[in-house]
């Protein structure tokens, strides 16, 4: 006796659970709208909606990259300062003195972080930035302190510098004062004057010759 063979149903399909495709450089597009923004305001007059909107994304896309306005802002800085330091060593090698390479050093530096002053009063709260962040910006900070080291140890060679400086502790020193001079003398100086004023005292102190 034949055995009647039920029909065989195709199999189901399922649907595709990858969910909505990713947008292209959307960290990239984000990064780069924040750091417009915070660079043109203060930090508490920036909202993650105008942020959004300049990206061209919506507010949920900024929140899935990053967790707070804090930690968005501490980005757009970190990734700046990398930008920072290409664009001093891009410049460094058409200036011939010293004084024009410190000049040079101390103008970026300057006036990248004349509008980025909150950064450093997130740095001081340990609830505000994750400490992944904090590492980043603190690798970031000390190549630039070893770049300047750097054009510091060939400015001795060359007999610009006189010998015997420590060029790791002169390095600090330099971005001490323009760390100071962005925390607490906004009020009356300006970036020209501030870059003018560093080099001077740096290179030749404050005492008459």
């Amino acid at each position: 006796m034949s055995v009647k063979r039920l029909p065989v149903s195709p199999p189901i399909r399922r649907k595709d659970r990858r969910g909505r495709p990713s947008t292209p450089f959307l960290r990239e597009r984000i990064l780069q709208s924040a750091a417009e923004l915070f660079a043109d305001r203060e930090f508490d007059l920036v909202l993650i909606d105008e942020v959004a909107a300049h990206a061209g994304v919506g507010k949920g896309s900024v929140y899935r990259q990053f967790k707070s306005k804090e930690e968005l802002y501490a980005a757009a800085v970190i990734d700046g300062f990398a930008k920072l330091q290409r664009e001093i060593r891009a410049a460094l090698p058409g200036c011939i003195s010293m004084r024009e390479q410190m000049a040079t050093i101390v103008q970026h530096t300057v006036r990248f972080f004349w509008t980025r002053r909150q950064f450093f009063a997130l740095l001081r709260d340990p609830k505000a930035l994750p400490p992944s962040q904090e590492r980043q910006y603190r690798a970031q900070r000390n190549d630039l302190s070893r770049l300047i080291s750097g054009v510091l140890d060939e400015g001795i060679r060359r007999g610009a510098m006189r010998p015997g400086i420590d060029t790791r502790v002169a390095a600090e020193a330099l971005l001490g004062m323009v760390r100071g001079i962005n925390r607490y003398g906004r009020e009356y100086a300006t970036p020209d004057r501030a870059v003018d004023t560093v080099t001077s005292i740096f290179l030749e102190g404050c005492a008459a010759r």
